[in-house]
C-alpha cells in the first residue's frame, strides 16, 4: 500500500485517475488517500493545515511503503516549518515526486533520508512504458549493476546525451528544480551541496531567469564545492532565439567540475526517476578523461541501500 498526498497545488482529477490506474494496474500498488485530497484554496490544494495534516498522516501510516504526490505547482515550501523528518528516519518511506515537491526532498535529504525525484501522479498517467519500468526497478532496487563502460540498466542509473565538462565524480545526488533551489537559498532547508552531484532541471523559465537563478546560487557560494553537475530537461525554457539549456550549460561549464547534459529527468512526459540523497557516480567521458561509453549517472549508493 502507498499513500497519495497533494502538498502543493490542486490537480486535474482525470490526470490523477490515470496516474492512480498506473499505480494499481501496472505497478501493483494499492493507493490510499484522504477524502479531501481534491480540496482547493486558491492556488493551493487546501489550507496549509490540511496539507500538513495529510503529510503527517501519510508518514504515520504503518502500512504505507511509499508516499506519492499528486501534483507539483506551489505550496510545499509553506509546509517546511511544520515538517519533522524524525518519524521517517525511524521508519523510512520513499517520497516520490518532483518540481515543487523538491522542497520536501530538500528537507528530507538534509536529514539523511533518500527520496525519489520522479513523476507525480498527474504526470505518471502520461509516462511512456520505459519511464514506468525504470521507476518500478528503482523502487524495488532490483536493477542489475552496469558494467564499467555501459549505459546503466533500468533503475540503475541514467544516460545523458553529451558531456559538458569531462571527468568523474561521486557524491550524494541532490537538487531538482533550479528555481526551487534558488528559492531555498538563505533558509534552513537549503541543500548542503559540498561534495554533491547536483541535478538541475526546470520548466517555463526564460533564459534570463535561468541565468538569474544560477547566478544567485553562485553568489550565495552554494556551488563553490560541488563534485559534479547533471543537467536534466529544461522544458519550454527558450525565448527570442535563445535556448535555456545553452545558458545553463555555459554557466555550469564555468564551475569547473565534471558535468553532463541530457539526463531524461524533469517536466517532459518521459521523466525518469532519480534517487536524491543517495550516493551516485557521474561519468563524463571526453578529452583528458579515462572513462569511455556514454555520459551517465549511476545510482551506486541506492543499489547498495546507502
Amino acid at each position: 500500500m502507498v499513500r497519495v498526498i497533494a502538498p502543493s497545488s490542486p490537480f486535474d482529477p482525470d490526470g490523477l485517475a490515470r496516474g492512480l490506474a498506473v499505480l494499481r494496474e501496472r505497478l501493483g500498488l494499492v493507493p490510499r488517500h484522504r477524502a479531501d485530497l481534491d480540496a482547493r484554496d486558491r492556488y493551493l490544494a487546501g489550507s496549509d493545515a490540511r496539507r500538513l495534516e495529510e503529510w503527517r498522516e501519510a508518514v504515520a501510516d504503518p502500512d504505507a511503503r511509499a508516499i506519492f504526490c499528486a501534483r507539483g505547482g506551489f505550496g510545499a515550501s509553506r509546509l517546511l516549518p511544520g515538517l519533522d523528518p524524525a518519524p521517517l528516519v525511524e521508519r523510512p518511506k520513499v517520497l516520490v515526486g518532483f518540481s515543487d515537491v523538491c522542497a520536501l526532498h530538500a528537507a528530507l535529504n538534509r536529514a539523511g533520508l533518500a527520496t525519489v525525484h520522479g513523476p507525480v501522479l498527474t504526470q505518471l498517467g502520461r509516462a511512456p512504458e520505459a519511464a514506468v519500468a525504470h521507476l518500478e526497478r528503482l523502487l524495488s532496487r532490483s536493477a542489475p549493476r552496469p558494467g564499467p563502460w555501459e549505459a546503466p540498466a533500468e533503475g540503475a542509473g541514467l544516460a545523458g546525451t553529451a558531456t559538458v565538462r569531462p571527468g568523474r565524480a561521486s557524491g550524494p545526488l541532490l537538487g531538482g528544480s533550479l528555481a526551487l533551489l534558488a528559492h531555498l537559498c538563505g533558509t534552513p532547508w537549503a541543500p548542503r551541496l559540498d561534495g554533491a552531484i547536483l541535478l538541475l532541471e526546470d520548466v517555463t523559465e526564460a533564459p534570463y531567469r535561468l541565468d538569474r537563478t544560477l547566478t544567485q546560487l553562485r553568489l550565495s557560494e552554494a556551488l563553490d564545492r560541488l563534485a559534479g553537475v547533471a543537467l536534466g530537461q529544461f522544458t519550454h525554457c527558450d525565448d527570442a532565439g535563445v535556448r535555456g539549456l545553452d545558458v545553463v550549460r555555459e554557466l555550469v561549464r564555468e564551475l569547473g567540475v565534471p558535468a553532463i547534459e541530457g539526463v531524461p529527468a524533469g517536466h517532459e512526459d518521459a521523466n525518469f526517476a532519480v534517487p536524491l540523497g543517495a550516493r551516485a557516480t557521474l561519468v563524463a567521458p571526453g578529452e583528458g578523461a579515462s572513462d569511455e561509453g556514454p555520459p551517465r549517472l549511476v545510482f551506486d549508493g541506492w543499489m547498495e541501500g546507502a
